[in-house]
């Protein structure tokens, strides 16, 4: 049987999602914490990774096991096995053919920056201290709405030839002393929301004297700006039909 859950943590610590063998991942806790809480080895499949340092709120990942399972006991002992920055919720039994990756229909980030010390937002913002034309950063979102060729913004290392995304809705706003970058799509690539975000700050700076159309027309890795930092990132959502 295939059994569906959602995954929040904390990733400042971690190599990010991907269970790797000389660095502590999301995924490899998880799949500790089921095997010892289900007495049987235990394989996770998440919606896709995260970079080290990442954090996500809504991750969605699934497991196949051959027995019953009784999802509210499961996940009470799944969560008192995990550290304190991971936790999974919503574990319930999907239709076989429901597949966490697959079936997503989009995935939401939010990327959070901040203009003074915050202590309790540390590790959880990306902490500016040069002056950004914020509203010349904002004219230059259109352009990143829609089906693109992302490859400008694809970091070498990217597992796929795919650079084609689908963005279904961008939008840079504050709420307080946080500036909010969030971006909705079909799909992701390697480091593409930390680079869009370095990017846009470097226009905003006027470090860079090109649109973000040309940069996208373009398919050229040497046009973009930094990547922002890790910490600042956020997976808000993966979307799914018919599951929370």
């Amino acid at each position: 049987m295939r059994y569906f859950f959602r995954v929040e943590y904390d990733g400042s610590r971690y190599g990010g999602w991907q269970r790797q063998p000389d660095t502590e991942s999301i995924q490899g806790h998880i799949e500790k914490a089921f095997t010892v809480a289900l007495r049987a080895p235990v394989s996770i499949t998440g919606a896709g990774r995260t970079d080290a340092g990442v954090h996500a709120k809504r991750q969605g990942a699934h497991l196949d096991f051959y027995g019953a399972i009784d999802p509210g006991r499961c996940q009470l002992s799944v969560n008192a096995l995990l550290p304190p920055e991971i936790a999974i919720y919503n574990l319930q039994q999907v239709d076989p053919s429901f597949h966490a990756r697959f079936s997503a229909v989009s995935r939401l980030y939010r990327y959070y920056i901040c203009f003074k010390k915050q202590p309790l937002w540390f590790n959880r913002v990306w902490r500016l201290n040069h002056r950004v034309d914020w509203d010349k950063a904002r004219s230059h979102l259109p352009a990143i709405e829609g089906k693109h060729d992302f490859a400008a913004f694809m970091a070498s290392g990217c597992g796929t030839e795919n650079s084609i995304c689908t963005v279904k809705q961008v939008s840079l706003e504050k709420d307080d002393d946080i500036l909010l970058f969030t971006i909705e799509a079909d799909r992701f690539i390697y480091k593409m929301v930390r680079s869009i975000v370095g990017t846009l700050v470097d226009i905003g700076r006027g470090r860079l004297g090109i649109t973000m159309e040309e940069i996208i027309k373009r398919k050229d890795r040497r046009l973009v700006g930094e990547t922002a930092p890790p910490f600042g990132l956020v997976l808000e959502n993966v979307q799914y039909q018919g599951v929370d």
